[in-house]
């Protein structure tokens, strides 16, 4: 136990921040354009696509960012040990489906090349710079623990992304169909990578339920929930009003973001330190 917490606590190697770094300042270059000159996505990703999908695309990558960039300024390794799984998963279910969809793409542009090799090379590092993190994984640490009524929470909100990530990927075809607004099967099976990741980052929060491993997790979902939800209100005229997806669409995204602002809240408030 004493060795597991001094590996736990120790600090952050070079290559883990070179990895962060690198990745970070790829999903901050997406999540920018997506978001905010979203009729130009395409000059970051290999395609363009409609306002609406760019900006949820750009939530998912400045959510990303926001992972790997808190991640970059940890100071110890247990800090970093859920966002590294949620890493590998997010960039390796992208470069499958990258791989599914390989005649979608015109390798004529230097975007699509450097998409395929950070979709590749991405998943790889993070799988393999996460294989000493999994005694820590495996164990519960001490300290200031996230409240039971959340715990719970984090465990639902994984059922529920874990879940849909599932559909997006294996009925792509059919979730585009019941989809709020209209999508392609490829962005049915691209989205599904990070919910997948947001899934199981959920989930090992749940498990996990120290501070100090949740909260840069819980702040990216958070951030993703909330940049959502505006993007979905500036292009509220898509959904159709009172549907049921339009309601569990603005229901879902407004509690998650209702339950990730207080338990970010209870963080600062029992820690006393910055997020």
């Amino acid at each position: 136990m004493a060795d597991l917490a001094a590996t736990a606590d120790a600090p952050l190697t070079r290559l883990h921040r070179g990895y962060f770094a690198a990745v970070g300042l790829f999903a901050i270059w997406v999540g920018l354009w997506g978001y905010f000159v979203p009729t130009k996505v395409d000059r970051a990703i290999p395609w363009l696509v409609p306002p609406l999908h760019a900006r949820f695309l750009g939530s998912m990558y400045l959510s990303g960012t926001i992972l790997l960039f808190g991640s970059l300024f940890a100071r110890q390794r247990s800090q970093v040990s859920i966002a590294l799984v949620m890493a590998y998963v997010w960039t390796g279910m992208l470069g499958i489906v990258s791989f599914i969809h390989f005649d979608e793409f015109d390798f004529s542009f230097g975007r699509v090349w450097f998409w395929f090799f950070a979709y590749v090379v991405y998943p790889i590092v993070g799988l393999g710079l996460s294989i000493p993190h999994r005694a820590e994984l495996a164990s519960v640490r001490r300290g200031h623990q996230i409240p039971a009524t959340l715990r719970r929470w984090m465990a639902v909100q994984a059922a529920l992304c874990m879940t849909l990530a599932g559909l997006l990927f294996v009925a792509p075809t059919a979730m585009s169909e019941r989809w709020p607004w209209a999508i392609t099967t490829l962005l049915a099976q691209i989205y599904s990578g990070p919910f997948l990741a947001y899934g199981i980052g959920s989930l090992l929060v749940s498990r996990h339920p120290a501070w100090e491993e949740a909260r840069i997790p819980m702040l990216s979902i958070a951030v993703f929930a909330a940049l959502v939800l505006t993007a979905s209100f500036i292009h509220r005229d898509l959904f159709e009003a009172r549907s049921f997806s339009a309601i569990l669409w603005f229901g879902g995204f407004s509690m998650a973001v209702v339950f990730m602002v207080y338990a970010l809240a209870g963080s600062v408030e029992r820690r006393g330190t910055r997020l």
